[in-house]
């Protein structure tokens, strides 16, 4: 991603899924090798127990809002915000715009497909958890694949390279540009 970062030159990232903020840290310091930059993160924090991050398949453990904080806070030329909630009820439906967003929150096709529909109109969209390979997970419920593969294939770029998943199957990153 960060070659996407270099490509694009964003002056306003979002992510939809902060947990600790390392993701953060590594685009907006990237990104603001090049411009200020404003950063807005949506995610649960500790509003939401294990039982919801099971629920949302997140097996990073929980998320912290003051440990993504601190990681921000030492960037220079960043702007950020974070958004607390679950995004059904704080993004979805509000439209927003940015140069750069990040989708790797609540693994749920109505979540990400909400997700999504709320900032569609950013320049780059990139999904994590796109699967593929054996033992994935029931893609009618989770991961990004059903959303992806219903936009124009032409918008779309499935980058080679994928993580191993602890439910099964590889994670690769599906990047949707704006025509």
């Amino acid at each position: 991603m960060l070659a996407l970062i270099d490509e694009i030159k964003p002056r306003s990232i979002i992510e939809v899924g902060v947990h600790r903020g390392m993701r953060a840290n590594q685009l907006c310091t990237q990104a603001t090798k090049y411009n200020d930059v404003t950063y807005t993160g949506f995610d649960v924090f500790d509003m939401m127990d294990a039982a919801f991050q099971e629920a949302a398949l997140n097996g990073k453990g929980m998320p912290s809002k003051d440990v993504a904080a601190n990681r921000l806070n030492r960037i220079e030329r960043l702007t950020h915000s974070f958004v607390v909630g679950d995004t059904r009820e704080t993004l979805h439906g509000k439209p927003r715009t940015a140069d750069f967003a990040f989708i790797d929150g609540d693994h749920r096709v109505d979540a990400i497909r909400g997700d999504y529909e709320a900032l569609k109109s950013c320049t780059v969209v990139v999904f994590d958890d796109y699967y593929v390979g054996d033992n994935k997970p029931d893609l009618s419920l989770y991961g990004a694949n059903a959303v992806v593969d219903a936009l124009p294939p032409e918008l779309v770029t499935i980058l080679p390279i994928g993580d191993g998943c602890k439910h099964g199957g590889y994670s690769h990153l599906a990047v949707v540009r704006l025509p």
